[in-house]
């Protein structure tokens, strides 16, 4: 009978470390937001780096024209919808993000997607201050010219309107070009 209670005392107490560790590691995947860059999970966009961007036009949620002509060297185009739960989880660092870039640097795009989108003002009023905002359905021009595969996406243009680099969520801004915009205030 000792023998039973000191078996079963230790798989109960195996158990309940097995249980520690799971938790640990769902704690610790849920603070990662994106897989390292280069994985194949990370390549959001069909253009690969060099790509030109399709051609589009839109316009912005002040009635200002967007077109793949208008695009800028260095621009971040950042891709979120409210139908997306990632997206709704990596807002916050995207608004983040956004500031440090500035407005102007930053297309926000909000992507309504399935039969019945989410409400795209609530994404709109978060990032409107810190970014330029046009709001566009999954399948069209816009989503089109990037080639957008899943959501949160980026995509950093280059020179020549090509893609300089694709991504999940936003990178940090480097420090240098940040104390270099902030020399030029």
């Amino acid at each position: 009978m000792p023998y039973l209670t000191a078996a079963v005392l230790l798989l109960a107490l195996l158990g309940v470390f097995n249980l520690a560790l799971t938790l640990g590691l769902v704690r610790r995947i849920r603070e990662r937001p994106a897989a390292p860059a280069g994985d194949q999970w990370d390549r959001v966009s069909g253009l690969a780096a060099g790509a030109p961007v399709g051609a589009f036009s839109a316009l912005d949620v002040d009635g200002r024209p967007v077109t793949h002509e208008s695009l800028s060297d260095g621009l971040m185009v950042v891709f979120v919808s409210p139908d997306c739960p990632a997206c709704e989880e990596t807002l916050p660092h995207v608004v983040e993000r956004a500031r440090e870039y500035g407005r102007d640097q930053v297309l926000a795009v909000v992507v309504r997607d399935g039969d019945e989108p989410g409400d795209p003002a609530p994404y709109v009023e978060r990032l409107a201050p810190v970014a330029r905002v046009a709001v566009a359905d999954m399948g069209g021009d816009l989503t089109t010219a990037f080639a957008l595969q899943g959501l949160p996406a980026y995509a950093e243009l280059g020179a020549d309107g090509r893609v300089a680099d694709t991504g999940r969520i936003l990178p940090r801004r480097p420090a240098r070009e940040h104390d270099r915009a902030g020399a030029g205030a």
